[in-house]
């Protein structure tokens, strides 16, 4: 900014209070009792658990509720704390401000903006992890207006601030409720609700299984429609395992890709990394994946993500799997995507839940278990239309999700363009009447060099004693 509003002063970062560096601890330091330790972490996720030490420390090093905290290294940001007395970890600056010169939350709206000219023009250190250097840091242009105006102007982007939090706030329900709606179009589609329109005007004819086959009581099954009925996985699919790794495979001649469990999540196949295993002509006629293909997870830590599947659509071609994922190939009477969407539906995923428990405490699939898993049919027409429903419940659950990130990122922008109005001067008006924030610096420097002579004589006479 070449021309400053009147009253203005142009000064550093430096000149706005000291900045107070954190201690390094080792972890042999932390204990399970004492001083909450503050690290980076714990600035960024609230979640992220505090370390405790016993060790002594100095004063300089204890955050109270309200101090301002500046994450210099990795996250680049100033924070308020507010989680009780703390004591500071190292690569964390404790900002002490010169209130004689800057109010307190003019100071953390201006650290932020500072911070962000930086990461703009990359006048950072790290090619990993991003620094700022405390010299360019404290050297910093930092543009200061007369105290009661710095007033004004927090009083002003508080006000503005709250309705942008109110808005942020409101889209943060969003991506529940986006999960919930999905939720709620899978549990009705596979009880026929979806449909039930679609059966009255095309009047499917019925379809019968014996469900000899279905591994729970019929009494712990929904009741469906007319033209529906309930059977077992294995009578509409083929169900078989994979290759078993192991170290006579490097040698075999014939190496191929293969999906691993990493490569398999909730309706999603992430395939950047796919490793190769050996395997023999028969091996691979028997496990190669085909368009259409289910892959199920077989086993996993956590009881919510046994039985994860996905949708093989032929991405790689001659492709394999390991024995940890399950592959379901269904029949003619059974849509893949129709069986997709079933797994992943809430009655699907409490059926595969139930027969992966254990008393052990081991949670795990087998192709036994996903051969009687419960699986509701229908005539294939309606399978086709339930698919074409979810299809599009699912495109208008993604574009509100895209218009959710696309609405934070323009919040987030007028919270900048705010921050970048204030402290261009433009965000309230100035008062001729206020004392000129250049002659509480001056003063304050004044004060500076007074003090520092003093040290100096005293330096001297003690020397001379």
């Amino acid at each position: 900014m070449t021309d400053m509003p009147a009253g203005w002063v142009r000064a550093t970062v430096d000149d706005t209070g000291k900045y107070i560096n954190g201690m390094a601890f080792k972890p042999s330091d932390w204990v399970d009792e004492g001083l909450p330790i503050i690290r980076i972490q714990n600035l960024t996720d609230r979640e992220k658990k505090l370390n405790r030490t016993r060790r002594r420390v100095e004063d300089r090093y204890l955050v109270e509720n309200g101090d301002i905290l500046v994450s210099w290294s990795a996250t680049l940001d100033a924070f308020i704390w507010d989680r009780g007395r703390a004591v500071l970890n190292q690569h964390i600056f404790k900002v002490v401000p010169e209130t004689r010169l800057i109010d307190k939350d003019f100071l953390y709206h201006g650290l932020r903006t500072k911070i962000r000219e930086m990461i703009e023009s990359e006048h950072l250190h790290g090619s990993t992890m991003r620094h700022i250097n405390r010299g360019p840091f404290l050297a910093h242009s930092f543009t200061i207006p007369p105290l009661r105006e710095q007033r004004r102007i927090v009083t002003k982007i508080d006000g503005l601030c709250t309705k942008s939090k109110r808005s942020r706030d409101h889209l943060d329900h969003i991506p529940r409720l986006v999960e919930k709606y999905k939720q709620a179009v899978l549990a009705t589609a596979f009880c026929g609700d979806l449909t039930r329109e679609w059966r009255e005007s095309h009047r499917p004819q019925a379809v019968v299984y014996d469900g000899r086959n279905i591994a729970q009581r019929a009494g712990e099954l929904g009741e469906l429609p007319a033209t529906w009925c309930w059977t077992a996985v294995q009578d509409v699919a083929s169900i078989t395992g994979g290759l078993t790794k192991n170290a006579k495979r490097a040698a075999l001649p014939r190496q191929v890709p293969y999906v691993r469990v990493a490569n398999v999540y909730a309706d999603e196949l992430r395939l950047d990394d796919i490793a190769q295993i050996g395997c023999t002509d028969q091996e691979l006629a028997k496990t190669r994946l085909r368009k259409g293909d289910l892959l199920i997870v077989e086993g996993n830590g956590s009881i919510d993500q046994i039985g994860r599947v996905a949708l093989w659509n032929d991405e790689i071609s001659g492709c394999s799997h390991q024995n940890h994922i399950i592959r379901g190939r269904p029949g003619s009477a059974l849509l893949p995507e129709y069986a997709l969407n079933w797994l992943l539906s809430p009655e699907g995923r409490r059926a595969i839940e139930a027969v992966a428990s254990s008393s052990s405490g081991l949670h795990t699939l087998s192709i036994s278990k996903v051969e009687g898993l419960p699986i509701p049919i229908c005539s294939l027409d309606e399978q086709r239309e339930i698919v074409r429903k979810i299809k599009a419940a699912m495109s208008w659950i993604r574009r509100l999700a895209s218009e959710t990130t696309n609405a934070r990122k323009l919040i987030d922008h007028l919270d900048q363009a705010i921050l970048a109005r204030a402290f261009r001067g433009e965000l309230v008006p100035q008062d001729s009447n206020d004392e000129p924030a250049s002659v509480l610096l001056e003063r304050i420097k004044a004060d500076r060099a007074a003090g520092t002579n003093v040290r100096k004589r005293r330096g001297r006479r003690s020397a001379a004693n």
